[in-house]
Formats: structure tokens, sequence, C-alpha cells
């Protein structure tokens, strides 16, 4: 499964409806290519989270490239300032509770390219096992970027579900174990800092965005099709 995640920032005068009228003209041109589109605004409170979130599934790699250029003629118009995306495959994480998700929410990170391999594996393990220990998490998914485009050479994209934003806002970003562990690795203050550029943001879903819906099975026509 291919994945891109775009974070579309507008220009600071754009008119309001302009996300509403990207995601639909998104849904159009995706539509025939991606397993599922997701185009939502993004609910406030992120750090340069952009104002349109797209996250888009595609059986393979050659999906996207046939509607790549389409794409992003979508967002070349005035009202767009820029656009930071990620392109990336991974395994998803299921989440451990039975409830539907409402909130979507992924980081993207910008490693220094400087660090230690193994310590850039051990910020990659710390990540993943945050679910471990923050139970609001449901089902999540950190992956390495194979392509990245905007205002940094993205190097990670760390994605999760969540019940409702204050799973999100409360536990996730106040957890012993985020602060111990993981904050060190972006703040200079509290350990040894390798990321140098983030992006959070987060919108409203309705079921489940990090895995995708199941292919349909193809119609079987023979003898005792009724």
């Amino acid at each position: 499964m291919f994945k891109v995640t775009e974070l579309v920032h507008l220009v600071a005068d754009a008119d309001p409806a302009t996300s509403t009228s990207l995601a639909a003209r998104l849904h159009e041109v995706a539509a025939s290519r991606a397993r599922s589109v997701l185009a939502k605004p993004t609910l406030p409170g992120g750090i340069n989270g952009g104002d349109l979130m797209v996250h888009l599934h595609f059986d393979d790699e050659s999906h996207w490239r046939a509607v790549e250029a389409e794409i992003a003629a979508v967002f070349r118009v005035p009202e767009v300032g820029h656009v930071d995306s990620v392109a990336y495959t991974g395994v998803a994480t299921p989440a451990r509770g039975d409830g539907p998700p409402t909130v979507y929410r992924t980081l993207l990170v910008a490693v220094d390219d400087s660090v230690d391999p193994a310590v850039v594996e051990r910020f990659e393990a710390e990540t993943r096992a945050m679910p471990h220990y923050i139970h609001t998490i449901g089902a999540s998914q950190l992956s390495r970027v194979h392509e990245s485009g905007g205002s940094a050479r993205w190097t990670h994209v760390w994605e999760q579900e969540y019940a409702n934003v204050g799973g999100l806002l409360g536990p996730y970003m106040t957890h012993p174990y985020h602060w111990a562990h993981i904050d060190r690795w972006f703040d200079p203050e509290r350990g040894p800092r390798i990321v140098t550029r983030l992006c959070h943001s987060f919108c409203a879903i309705y079921g489940t965005t990090i895995s995708p819906p199941p292919a349909p099975s193809p119609i079987r026509i023979g003898p005792h099709s009724p």
C-alpha cells in the first residue's frame, strides 16, 4: 500500500470556502486511482499544520504517479501558499479498543541528516512504543518517508487515530512517557535533539483512516451465478 499525505497551507487572505472547494476538486481527480481519499479542513491547535489535510491510499506507487501531476495542479492556485507533502509505505499497528475513531493526526518530522543511524532507530523504536503506554492512541503507523516536498526534507511521518480530540490534546501530549522519552528528540533543553522541523496537524474523520478499506471482490460470472 502506497500512501501520500499533504498539508495544504493557504495564503493569509484566502476565502474561508477555499478548503472546501479544493477538497471537492481533489476528490474528483483522485477517486479514479486511489483506494481511499481524505480531504478535510484541519482542526485548531496544530503546529505548521496547514488549512487542509489530504491523505490518500493507493494500491501501489504506479497509481499515485498516474494522478500526481493532476493533484499538484489542483493546488497550483493563488489561494495556496505552499504544500508540505510526504509519500511513504509502512505497516499500521491496529487499535486496541473497538470504538470508532473521530480524529486523525499526522506528524511530519525532519530528522537531521548528520544523526547516527543507531540514534534514529532508537527514536523510531520509542515512538512506535507509544501506544503501549498511552492508551488513548488507536491505530497508528510510523513510516520513513520515500519522497517529500514543502518547507523541509521530511524524513518520517507518525500517524494516529483517536476516539476524540481530547485523547490527543490531553493524555497523549501530557503523558509521562511522552515527556520522558519522546520530547527529548525535539527539545534541546531536554536531551539530544535530532528533529529540526515538524508539522503537527489533525482533522475530524468518520471511521478508520490509517488502514484503507479492502479492495472490492471481483464479480464472478459463471454457470452457477444467480
